[in-house]
């Protein structure tokens, strides 16, 4: 079953910041609710693993994925992913391409097209593919919240990293030696930068969640169509 989602989402983030953080996948692969990080492979690729809860249901999936095409000066880059369910009920291929843009006032937006094709057992999940367009955008709307609570925290890391030391007020006594200014003092080399926090454990993807809420907007959408109602995002 082959599937085109075409989705958006926007950070509270210049795109400086946005692609950075984006195309450095150890650092932003763990924002994807669900998502694990393995280890990378020798041909650049990284080994991962997706969690995925329906109701009773959970599926596994195990595969790998990895940046195939990167075009920093127009900040675009296509992800190729594919994994199987680890007991065998299907399999999903995806090519995600994605264009990082300005959106004003120190906003950025980010497009997202995802081709998929699902196969096996997997493949009745797929269903209908308003529903499932709809339940990615919530995914990518997690996501972003994910993604801009990193890029804050990297901003306010630098800004304390960028403060200037202040020295202790030290009381002069006679004969004791001059204090040493800040000029004395030792310059520390460029900080290095800071590396990927430790991955917390992995909670399952809970889609059925997602789903009472893709089904809500699914029904908002409809109702506005039938009625010219103009949605605000």
């Amino acid at each position: 079953m082959a599937i085109t989602i075409r989705s958006s989402f926007t950070v509270d983030a210049p795109p400086t910041d946005v692609w950075a953080t984006m195309i450095d996948i150890e650092r932003s692969a763990p924002c994807f609710p669900g998502a694990e990080l393995k280890e990378q492979q020798p041909d650049g690729s990284y080994k991962g693993g997706f969690t995925v809860k329906l109701g009773p249901l959970t599926l596994k999936f195990a595969g790998k994925f990895k940046i195939a095409e990167q075009n920093d000066a127009d900040r675009t880059v296509v992800v190729s992913a594919s994994g199987t369910d680890t007991k065998g009920r299907g399999g999903a291929e995806a090519q995600i391409n994605a264009a990082v843009a300005d959106a004003g006032g120190g906003k950025t937006k980010v497009d997202v097209v995802s081709d998929v094709n699902l196969s096996g057992t997997v493949a009745q999940y797929g269903r209908g593919a308003g529903m499932i367009e709809a339940l990615s955008q919530q995914l990518l709307n997690q996501f972003a919240k994910n993604l801009a609570a990193l890029i804050e925290a990297d901003a306010a890391h630098a800004a304390q990293a960028a403060a200037p030391a202040v020295a202790p007020d030290i009381a002069s006594e006679p004969g004791a030696p001059a204090a040493a200014t800040a000029s004395d003092a030792p310059r520390p080399a460029t900080e290095a930068r800071r590396p990927p926090p430790a991955p917390a454990p992995v909670a399952p993807l809970d889609a059925g969640a997602l789903m009472r809420k893709a089904m809500w907007q699914s029904i908002v959408n409809f109702f506005a169509r039938l009625f010219g109602v103009k949605q605000h995002h």
